[in-house]
């Protein structure tokens, strides 16, 4: 059955009019969406020529062809274009209003757009029929006067699968920021008359660029430049004539030699020379000047070089060599040569003997990291105390570069320092390692000489260690000698005596008491030797240190053991305050470096008697808990230095991988060998840095090892989770912060075992950085709560004098309590060192080795980090 419109009610008709209106209006914009989408797809390949054409030419292309060819490629070009605007033409089709009716009806739901134009086709003479087809017709038209036209779709991937339209783009947005202006474009004469002419007749122009190390600017010579020119040596000078048969002569004395202008191309003469003195150059035409130019020469005269004072040795051993260089126009490199001087030489004992050739030892002398290099006044702090020649006679050689390539040379007369060593047996050990590195002929009196060093190891060798090794280098000297001994074998046993001789000086530092007894030792040594102030004030350091470590062992043996102190009479102790201990010490330090070294040595010994007879007391209260809680923070404490281990370790495995990827011949000398601990500087100058492959010259790969720290690393966690479940519960909100510090030192633990186990070092050294400094802040907090408790449970026996710890809250040392489990502190860490002058080093240091662009990029990046912050 049907029905027609007029049948309709006028309300719907109402209705289904509006909608066809809105409907007619949404379906005139859905055809220009369609109409633009076609167009791109047609006609993308126009724009993409155009564009293309252009980056062509403002780089110069057609400069770089002849008249001829640029002619075809233009002709080329322009049939290009034209085949693909007509390409484009044939294949758009302008969109109908049914394809832009059924675009705009496929993105509403139900096609209301084409309901509107049914009719009831059932139920003609049923009410209800037509009741619910109007109803139908209303919904049906408020959904079609919500539709909206798309907005165009005008990517044509599909089209362009090697996105050659976004290459044209990105090479006329670069002509449009780096393209220069192009230079005319001479085409030939297709006219058949008169061959090839210019417009305007003959012409010219000139410029003169200086070398780009100069700074000047390039000079355009055209009517407005001056007549008179002060050009550095080596300038450039381009001369170009355009025009046919202009007989244009150049007439040039600057360069030396005459230079003629000559064709390149067809209507175009040039001619380029260098400025190497002064002189005029002139364009002359039918015995006329049609432009000329004085040229006064400004000489480029080589850098000079020189020392800053005699050479140095720091406290550590290191070399210091201050120099000033100075250029005209910048300083480009310095390097220092450093050579024995054999004449100079005592020729006694093991150097007897014509020594082995060694090559000299070449180093980068450091050049500031950013700004003016024409006066350079810099150190070079290099450790070479490992080296044969040390404390010989040697010239250094420094040489300075400029940008022209040019040298300026000085001469530096001195005896090579290293690190000085006070023990005799040390000492021993090390003349030995020389006579060996000084020539192999020396084997069977180093030999002779080690076997009566150790023939009574017991009255001899305080240290197993240094025994060991020195006859382990007698060993295999010892075979060395039969098959020969090579360069390689040499080099290793002059390791072992080298190791060894450390070992005697050093000693075992695990033990706080032989730790101490060997400051003591080596301070009373070098008063007796006659030492400087530097190695005085380093002596005394490592005496405040040793006597600090020695104090926290007694300390922590009074805790384990508060009975058997309990027990002694009181008559049998003797109480010192840390403020004493330090009065004595500086005592001691000013005698020394006043030059009144028996004075020195006495104080000295009676403070070995006052630390020998020294007892600790300790509180009777709190044993249970806070016994438990001060082993939890010793084993939480070595966590924190396996933690450090590891990372040190994680760090030399990014050095390993970085070293196997260098080229050949990239390390400098003196620079491997060894490797340096994570999160530390470098000693000042220490030799033997590893220097990585530079920049660009490919990136670590993950190695072996990297599986087994990744391991290591997963225990340190499991060890980190099993000692946070021994933990008592937290009393304070201090204890509370703790153990959320050592949950997140558990979870970065986590993190760096996964990066590891991925081969990423670097975010591994990150994460286990962060894991260690939630460790301290774990064991702080933790340290905190401990102390609090020990108040609580001491009460009023607090009170009394010689109890435990005295109200001021410091033990009997004078020491605040939290130093025990806090490891920061207001303390002065130097005493006795200028710290404006240690700071100055250090910062010294990490601009010279920021210079060096050998190093890592990582580590590169930690230095400037550095720089940038301080």
């Amino acid at each position: 059955m049907q029905r027609s419109d007029q049948q309709q009610p006028d309300a719907q008709r109402r209705e289904t009019e509006a909608a066809a209106r809105a409907v007619e209006a949404q379906v005139k914009r859905s055809a220009r969406a369609l109409a633009a989408e076609r167009a791109a797809q047609a006609f993308w390949p126009v724009p993409t020529l155009a564009m293309a054409g252009v980056a062509f030419w403002a780089f110069g292309g057609l400069g770089l062809v002849s008249p001829a060819v640029g002619l075809v490629l233009i002709g080329a070009f322009g049939a290009t274009l034209l085949g693909a605007l007509v390409w484009g033409i044939r294949g758009f089709r302008w969109p109908d209003r049914t394809a832009a009716v059924a675009r705009l009806d496929d993105e509403l739901p139900g096609r209301p757009i084409a309901a509107l134009n049914d009719t009831l086709a059932v139920g003609l003479g049923d009410a209800g029929a037509h009741a619910l087809w109007a109803h139908h017709m209303r919904r049906m038209a408020g959904l079609a006067a919500r539709a909206r036209a798309m907005r165009p779709n005008l990517s044509v991937a599909a089209r362009d699968p090697w996105a050659l339209r976004l290459a044209a783009v990105v090479a006329l947005v670069a002509a449009a920021f780096f393209a220069r202006a192009p230079e005319p474009v001479v085409l030939p004469n297709v006219s058949g008359a008169g061959g090839p002419q210019i417009a305007a007749g003959p012409s010219f122009e000139a410029w003169a660029s200086p070398p780009a190390y100069t700074g000047r600017p390039t000079l355009y010579l055209n009517e407005d430049a001056p007549a008179v020119l002060d050009l550095p040596v080596g300038t450039q000078v381009t001369v170009r004539v355009y025009g046919v048969d202009t007989g244009h002569v150049l007439e040039e004395s600057v360069s030396g030699n005459a230079t003629p202008l000559s064709d390149i191309a067809e209507g175009i003469s040039s001619a380029q020379f260098a400025v190497n003195g002064d002189g005029r150059f002139a364009l002359v035409s039918a015995g006329t000047e049609v432009a000329a130019w004085d040229v006064t020469m400004l000489p480029d005269a080589p850098p000079q070089i020189g020392p800053e004072g005699p050479v140095e040795r720091a406290a550590s051993g290191a070399m210091e060599l201050s120099y000033t260089a100075t250029d005209d126009y910048a300083v480009n490199r310095a390097e220092a040569e450093i050579v024995l001087d054999l004449a100079q030489v005592d020729r006694r004992h093991g150097l007897v003997a014509a020594p082995t050739p060694r090559d000299p030892i070449l180093l980068d002398l450091p050049m500031p990291f950013s700004g003016d290099t024409t006066d350079v006044t810099e150190t070079l702090i290099e450790d070479l105390s490992k080296h044969p020649w040390v404390g010989l006679p040697v010239t250094i050689r420094l040489t300075a570069w400029d940008a022209a390539e040019q040298t300026g040379t000085a001469t530096v007369q001195a005896i090579l320092p290293g690190r000085r060593f006070f023990d005799p047996l040390a000492r021993a050990l090390l003349e030995q390692r020389r006579d060996l590195l000084w020539t192999r002929d020396n084997a069977d009196r180093v030999d002779q000489m080690l076997r009566v060093i150790t023939a009574a190891p017991e009255d001899v060798f305080t240290n197993t260690t240094a025994f060991l090794m020195t006859r382990m280098a007698l060993r295999r000297l010892g075979y060395a000698r039969e098959d020969g001994l090579d360069a390689a074998e040499q080099e290793d046993i002059a390791e072992l005596l080298w190791n060894a001789a450390l070992a005697v000086e050093d000693g075992n530092l695990a033990d706080a008491r032989e730790r101490l007894r060997r400051a003591q030792e080596r301070l009373s040594d070098a008063l007796e030797n006659g030492a400087t102030e530097d190695e005085i004030a380093e002596l005394m350091q490592e005496l405040r240190e040793a006597m600090q470590d020695y104090m926290e062992q007694l300390a922590q043996e009074a805790l384990q053991n508060p009975d058997q102190l309990a027990e002694q009479p009181q008559g049998e102790t003797i109480e010192l305050t840390q403020d004493q201990l330090q009065e004595l010490l500086d005592r001691i330090e000013e005698l020394a470096q006043s030059g009144q070294q028996e004075q020195a040595q006495a104080l000295l010994e009676q403070l070995q008697q006052l630390l020998e007879n020294l007892q600790m007391q300790a509180q009777q209260g709190g044993q249970g808990q806070q016994q438990q809680g001060q082993q939890m923070m010793q084993e939480l404490q070595d966590t924190l230095r396996q933690q450090q281990g590891l990372a040190d370790e994680s760090f030399q495995e990014l050095q390993r991988q970085f070293n196997q990827n260098r080229q050949p011949g990239q390390q400098g000398q003196g620079q491997q060998g060894q490797q340096r601990p994570f999160g530390q500087l470098p000693q000042l100058g220490q030799p033997g840095q590893p220097q990585p492959g530079q920049r660009g010259q490919g990136q670590p790969q993950p190695g072996p090892n990297a599986d087994a720290l990744a391991q290591r690393q997963e225990a340190l966690r499991q060890m980190l989770d099993e000692l946070r479940g021994r933990l008592p519960g937290p009393g304070t909100p201090e204890g509370s912060e703790a153990r959320r510090q050592l949950e997140e030192a558990e979870r970065q633990m986590g993190e760096a075992r996964d990066n590891l186990d991925a081969g990423e070092l670097n975010d591994a050294l990150d994460r286990q950085a962060d894991a260690m400094d939630a460790l301290r802040e774990g064991i702080r907090g933790l340290g905190e709560e401990l102390q609090q408790q020990a108040q609580q449970n001491q009460g009023d026996a607090g009170e009394q004098q010689g109890d435990g710890m005295a109200r001021d809250n410091r033990d009997p040392l004078g020491r605040p309590a939290g130093s025990r489990g806090d490891i920061r502190t207001d303390e002065n860490m130097l005493p006795g060192v200028d710290p404006m002058r240690r700071a100055q080093e250090l910062f010294d240091e990490i601009r010279r080795r920021s210079s060096e662009q050998s190093r890592p990029e990582g580590e590169l990046d930690y230095l400037r980090r550095l720089l940038d912050r301080f």
